[in-house]
């Protein structure tokens, strides 16, 4: 059978036997001294204060009152190795006599490790919570051996989930709100990472809230790993990027609009400097409106459209309304790079940043030649109709009353059967002719 003897030498855990009020070490095991460095003889030339990290005072006070209370204690305290390196040991101690005197007999085990990761544990709690307090963002951990993910208060403002308990939540949980049609490719990227140890993790993708609708969420996770280099947690933080991604929308959407527009699109910059604003963007209507090159027309004025019958007048009325930060719309005549004239409805507006700074200068423009050759031959054509209906009523009227008056002089001869026949058709015709005159005179306004 084993003495009590050889159960204290041979234990793997530190253990010693010091004296109560000298607190001279009476003896120690072989595990005390291969973890503390110090050999047997060191051990038994120290006292119990002489290997202390603790105050002596706080150190004797404490045995004086376990030793008086004659009981069982156990104790956290900070011990010294012989290479000066500092430990947190958990004691157990008990009163016994030893060789005559009153000791106490210590089981010393070593908690640095447990301690150290508790408090790595408390701090990033503690960071995690300053975080939580200091974003926007909803912020999430999630333990990957128990399967549960902790939230800060986005879970609850952002998304409207209020119920959550302790603000945690099962992985589960979260999987089935992402939407249906991003849930595999999340779900598998994120495992891929968790599998293949990729410390950083990043999505966008769309989560269910409360009231069934869904928000675009830019997800991203950071990695942690144990001590022997397997995933043990992630720590992330959603972000809601619906009004983004609906900003992107519409932005694609009024690009699309434009870049397939049959409409002349060009922006320029705001610059007032002395060559004017340049052109940033033409879209392809203009580049065929204008006959240039999208490339030739980049970093230039647009005053290259500008040609001898362009009007100053109406540069006049655009350079006002840059000046004053105005809108304006116009006819004028542009011309192409080969030198042809074109005319176009053209319509200038400003654009304004958020703090209403002037930045750029849409300009808008439809051909209009074909439109402006069709009214120019309307009014062409009108102005020869208004002069055949003053021919009809000037010309044609005065021959036309010297008819009907000889045809009333003919009244005065000898009446005759082929006489009077050939006089009632000539004034009959006259009558009709007359009246077709005053038709087409009453129809046709002469000025």
């Amino acid at each position: 059978m084993t003495s009590s003897s050889d159960l204290f030498q041979l234990s793997p855990m530190p253990m010693w036997i010091f004296d109560t009020q000298t607190y001279k070490f009476m003896d120690v095991n072989e595990a005390a001294v291969r973890i503390y460095g110090y050999s047997r003889e060191e051990f038994l030339s120290k006292t119990i204060v002489d290997i202390s990290g603790d105050s002596d005072l706080d150190l004797k006070s404490k045995i004086e009152s376990h030793t008086r209370s004659n009981l069982y204690y156990k104790e956290v305290h900070t011990y010294i190795k012989s290479d000066g390196q500092q430990i947190i040991v958990e004691v157990e101690s008990n009163v016994i006599q030893f060789e005559g005197k009153e000791c106490r007999l210590v089981l010393a085990l070593d908690i640095t490790d447990r301690i150290q990761s508790e408090l790595r544990v408390r701090e990033s709690a503690e960071r995690f919570d300053i975080v939580s307090k200091a974003t926007s963002d909803t912020i999430w951990d999630w333990s990957l051996k128990q399967d549960t993910i902790t939230w800060n208060k986005g879970i609850k403002g952002i998304f409207g989930y209020k119920n959550i308990q302790q603000n945690t939540t099962t992985s589960s949980w979260w999987k089935e709100r992402i939407h249906p049609q991003d849930r595999d490719r999340v779900l598998q990227g994120i495992q891929n990472h968790i599998d293949n140890k990729i410390p950083r993790w990043k999505e966008e993708y769309r989560f269910r809230c409360a009231d069934d609708s869904y928000k675009h969420i830019f997800d991203r996770g950071f990695l942690l790993f144990t001590e022997h280099g397997q995933s043990a947690r992630m720590i992330g933080a959603m972000e809601d990027i619906s009004k983004r991604k609906l900003e992107e929308h519409w932005s694609k959407l009024l690009e699309s609009v434009v870049i397939n527009a049959t409409d002349g699109v060009v922006i320029t910059d705001a610059n007032s400097g002395p060559g004017g604003p340049k052109i940033i963007y033409v879209n392809d209507a203009y580049s065929r409106m204008s006959g240039y090159a999208k490339e030739e027309l980049l970093d230039k004025s647009p005053r290259i459209f500008r040609g001898r019958n362009s009007g100053i007048e109406s540069f006049r009325k655009i350079y006002q309304a840059v000046a004053n930060h105005q809108s304006c719309t116009l006819e004028l005549v542009n011309y192409t790079k080969t030198g042809t004239e074109y005319w176009v409805s053209l319509n200038i507006t400003p654009v304004s940043d958020s703090t209403g700074t002037l930045t750029h200068w849409i300009a808008i423009q439809r051909d209009i030649t074909e439109s402006r050759k069709y009214i120019k031959a309307i009014e062409e054509q009108n102005k020869k109709f208004k002069e055949i209906a003053w021919i009809q009523s000037h010309l044609v009227r005065a021959p036309l009353a010297r008819v009907m008056a000889l045809l009333d002089l003919l009244k005065h001869y000898e009446p005759g059967d082929e006489t009077d026949i050939l006089l009632e058709h000539l004034m009959s015709s006259a009558k009709d002719l007359d009246n077709i005159i005053i038709n087409i005179a009453d129809k046709t306004p002469v000025n």
